[in-house]
């Protein structure tokens, strides 16, 4: 409670309630009857739709149903395009009620709780209520109420067995769903996995802006109120300088005034629209009217040419209809960040979906026109590059300056709301200037005149806010149209030649989007902060100092701290920093420990208890899971940096640890088996596949500037050898791969260079992990698969996806690896202090060949079961079990698909499947008795 609503409390009277009988917690309720006097807040009937199921859907039906809708409205072209997107829309939920079932329904919501609700739990409280019920009768008549007591103890017990069965059968149910999805659909599998991590509830019961709190209905308005306030330009000339707006506004009126600017757009045509269509993301939230993209890609042979016509009027006319300036907003928390302050929250807008197709086509025309103008160091929202390309920059960067000793600043710039404050006069004059010229002009104002945005927020949404500044985040021109903006900041900087370079490769300010990051001397860092200033305040964009942060990586000969401004305020020093989510810090480290960390908290929150395969689920799922999911968060961005060989050690133990618990196997287990048992890949090699993905992905980009660097560091040789192309130059000889300089020149094509890479580094893997199998004793039965880094052992293949096939894939686990604790395992364990003569037939030590094939005492077992396995190797085409030698005959229950094994050598992979399936069996078999024995 907060102060607002506790004001008129008079009394309170707290009850210590009796216990009910359905309470099986260890908590009693207890109750207090608080007078007060709040105001009074009304809810709203939450109505949720059901999203179509496409998989369900008849496409026939469907496309024949909107084609007679479209060839019906025959008057569509006399109307307006408003009307016409109406219609169409229309048009696309009638054919949907066609040709869904159950299209589009109003959701009941399930009542919380009811989830694990049975039969069984339904009758187990009702007689916990009558138990209850009659031991509360003797109690209040003052009888002996024990015999009562003891039944109603009873009745509670049976209620909470029964419930945490259902539980335990709800994720078990859960489990094997994972398990069968991961096999056989894709899309189904993530959505499961996704249902696992933990939700955090980002909703609050209470907003603060500046000093006065919001709550319950008035939350609404307040978040009309704050992206009101973030819509609006600031004219405070204070912090400002509005000349560069006068001007832009002046400019603007004139230009469609002016005779060179009649240049009218060319007509859509039905391939570009179709492009278009296709490039609709599947699978997300529906828009406004509750159109989603699969709406129009499953109907995109009939709707094309409508859609087309429709753009081609909006083009002739110049007028946007007000449908495709509208938005739904919804504030999204942004990481460990106060969720009660809205400024903490980044507004994702969701438009509707013709406006998506209606921005790509514009994108599309723009973007060739503007590409060659833009500075080669922004390499957000660039096609080909990402946010590595900008770490990558950096760090090579700072390992130049630290090879040749000289001091190197990185400091990183903080933009408030970018691209929420965007300008529309400032923004559409500099694309004027970029060669935006005529009817295309027009209509990008047009789009950005009188736009609109509705907050949602819960089941609720604002009015329309009106938006005066800003570009709509989710929208298909936000991107092109911000790194327009900011276009003339990094033309400023790399024009005025301050700041680091590498050879004369100007890399002074690499971007990504709006984070710019300032690599340079002393000297030059202060220059450049004052020409962002000088930009800034003309483009009427807010750079926060106290957010911004400044380092020194390399610091040289004779290095002297100095402190930079922005204004009239300081930039923060630190001794490390986090830029595009990579952790940098004076000595250049890794940060290695809160990787480990980073790892560890993802797997478990995904997985929990689940993380053992005794639990039910299979290894090879939860390998998945691992390699999906963790992999990319641990080792994010270690690509760009220098990973020591302890760095390496420390993250390969984790990935080992994990697996470990992934087959329920223990520390002693040989790392080789763990990778050959799973077909996973050790964090070296995954490293050594990162690093040579984002070269090649380089080397394929001609007029790149990361290109360029490479270039340069190969002319430069074997001198700097912390620099990334001689570090690549290492890991290409490791694999026998071509050299640096033959790629840069000739790269590949991705498929020739993936089945040439993954080639490379099986025979890598497996020569060394067969030297491994022929040192260590434990694993001499184990055979390497083909291709073993991505083909698990059929140990794991044979195993189907439920608990008792996993059960026994677990012990054949712990019998390939020598963890199977027999007699003479635990005389070496004990050094002799226990005897190793087998505890059953006491007439010999017990090692795997005497359990598994001479122990007495478990002959009637293994007669019935090697029958079995024999016959069935026999049927195979495996030749006459009579002539099988000893050694055989165990290397065939060990792991028969060893080559070694010369009569079997020849079958096919799903014969030895099965041998190793019956092999199992016998297995588990032989251990069950022999546990049963050793119990009695």
């Amino acid at each position: 409670m907060f102060p607002e609503t506790t004001t008129g409390i008079q009394n309170s009277n707290i009850v210590i309630e009796d216990r009910h009988p359905t309470n099986t917690s260890d908590h009693t309720l207890v109750t207090a009857n608080i007078p007060m006097k709040i105001d009074k807040t009304s809810t709203q009937l939450v109505k949720i739709y059901t999203r179509p199921n496409w998989a369900k859907c008849d496409t026939n039906i469907y496309t024949s149903t909107l084609k007679q809708e479209l060839e019906c409205e025959s008057r569509r072209k006399e109307s307006s395009v408003e009307e016409r997107i109406k219609l169409l829309e229309k048009s696309i939920h009638k054919a949907g009620k066609k040709s869904i079932p159950k299209y589009r329904q109003l959701k009941s919501l399930k009542t919380v709780g009811k989830g694990i609700w049975n039969r069984k739990i339904s009758e187990a409280s009702r007689d916990s209520k009558n138990a209850h019920t009659l031991w509360k009768r003797k109690i209040n008549s003052h009888q002996n109420a024990d015999t009562e007591k003891i039944n109603l103890t009873s009745k509670k017990r049976k209620l909470r067995q029964l419930q945490r069965q259902a539980y335990a059968s709800k994720k078990e149910k859960y489990i094997n769903d994972i398990m069968q999805a991961s096999q056989k659909d894709s899309k189904t599998f993530h959505k499961l996995v996704k249902q696992q991590r933990s939700k955090h509830d980002t909703n609050t019961d209470i907003l603060y802006i500046g000093n006065k709190a919001f709550e319950g209905e008035k939350i609404l308005s307040a978040w009309q109120t704050h992206f009101e306030t973030l819509g609006t330009p600031n004219f405070d000339e204070n912090i400002f300088d509005l000349e560069r707006l006068e001007l832009a506004k002046l400019q603007n009126k004139i230009i469609p005034e002016l005779d060179i600017q009649n240049k009218e757009i060319t007509k859509a045509t039905p391939t570009e629209i179709e492009s278009a269509i296709r490039k609709l993301n599947t699978g997300k939230a529906s828009d406004e009217n509750g159109i989603v993209s699969e709406h129009y890609i499953h109907a995109i042979d009939v709707i094309t040419d409508e859609i087309t016509d429709i753009i081609n009027q909006i083009f002739e006319e110049l007028d946007v209809p007000q449908s495709l300036k509208n938005g739904i907003l919804t504030p999204v928390l942004k990481k460990k960040k106060d969720k009660t302050i809205p400024g903490n929250y980044r507004g994702i807008v969701v438009t509707s979906i013709f406006s998506k197709i209606f921005e790509t086509i514009i994108k599309d025309r723009l973007e060739p026109e503007l590409f060659p103008s833009q500075n080669t160091l922004q390499r957000g929202f660039t096609e080909g590059a990402s946010s590595l390309f900008t770490a990558f920059i950096v760090s090579e960067t700072t390992m130049l300056y630290k090879f040749l000793k000289i001091v190197l600043e990185l400091l990183t710039l903080d933009a408030e709301k970018a691209f929420d404050t965007v300008t529309h006069e400032i923004m559409l004059n500099k694309m004027f200037h970029d060669g935006i010229r005529g009817d295309m002009w027009v209509l990008l104002k047009n789009i950005y005149t009188n736009m609109t945005l509705q907050v949602k927020w819960g089941d609720q949404t604002t009015q329309h806010v009106n938006i005066q500044q800003g570009i709509r985040q989710g929208a298909k021109l936000s991107t092109l149209l911000y790194k327009r903006y900011n276009n003339t900041i990094l033309n400023s900087i790399t024009g005025s030649h301050l700041g680091a370079k590498i050879g004369t490769i100007c890399v002074a300010s690499p971007t990504c989007a709006d984070d710019i990051a300032l690599l340079g001397e002393p000297q030059d860092i202060q220059a450049m902060l004052n020409i962002i200033e000088f930009h800034t305040k003309r483009d009427m964009v807010k750079i926060n100092p106290e957010k911004s942060e400044v380092l020194c990586t390399s610091k040289g000969k004779n290095y002297q701290q100095k402190a930079y401004t922005l204004g009239e305020k300081q930039i923060n020093r630190v001794d490390k920093l986090k830029h595009l989510g990579i952790t940098r810090n004076v000595k250049s480290k890794v940060n290695t420990d809160e990787r480990l960390k980073t790892g560890r908290q993802t797997i478990y929150a995904l997985l929990g208890s689940g993380l053992h395969a005794r639990t039910g689920m299979c290894p090879l799922v939860l390998c998945k899971i691992w390699k999906t999911y963790v992999v990319p968060r641990y080792l994010y961005g270690l690509e760009v940096q220098i990973c020591t060989k302890a760095d390496i050690y420390e993250l390969e133990k984790l990935q080992r640890k994990i697996f470990r618990q992934f087959l329920s196997l223990p520390e002693r287990t040989a790392s080789s088996a763990l990778y050959i048992l799973l077909g996973a890949e050790p964090v070296e090699t995954i490293l050594d596949r990162n690093m040579l993905s984002l070269f090649l992905t380089i080397s394929r980009l001609d007029n790149a500037i990361e290109k360029k660097i490479l270039q340069w560091e190969l002319e430069i040789g074997k001198d700097f050898t912390e620099s990334f192309i001689n570090r690549i130059d290492k890991i290409l000889n490791k694999y026998s791969l071509p050299n640096p300089k033959e790629i840069l020149e000739n790269p590949p094509s991705k498929y020739k260079w993936k089945n040439m890479l993954k080639k490379a580094i099986n025979i890598y893997w497996s020569n060394i992990w067969k030297e491994e199998c022929l040192i260590k004793t434990t694993i001499k039965y184990l055979t390497i698969q083909e291709n073993p880094t991505e083909n698990p052992h059929n140990i794991w293949k044979a195993a189907r996806n439920n608990q008792n096939d996993i059960r026994k894939a677990e012990f054949k686990s712990r019998l390939i690896t020598g963890t199977y604790m027999l007699q003479t395992t635990k005389a070496k364990f004990s050094k002799n202090q226990i005897s190793g003569i087998c505890e059953l037939c006491t007439r010999a030590e017990e090692d795997i060949k005497h359990f598994l094939l001479d122990c007495e005492s478990l002959e009637s077992v293994r007669l019935k079961q090697m029958n079995k396995l024999l016959s069935l190797t026999e049927l195979k085409g495996g030749g006459d079990k009579a002539n099988y030698k000893e050694e055989d005959v165990l290397q065939i229950i060990m792991d028969c698909s060893k080559l070694s094994t010369t009569s079997l050598s020849h079958l096919k992979a799903n014969d030895l499947i099965e041998i190793e399936k019956q092999s199992q069996n016998f297995c588990h078999q032989m251990h069950k008795e022999r546990t049963k024995m050793q119990t009695r």
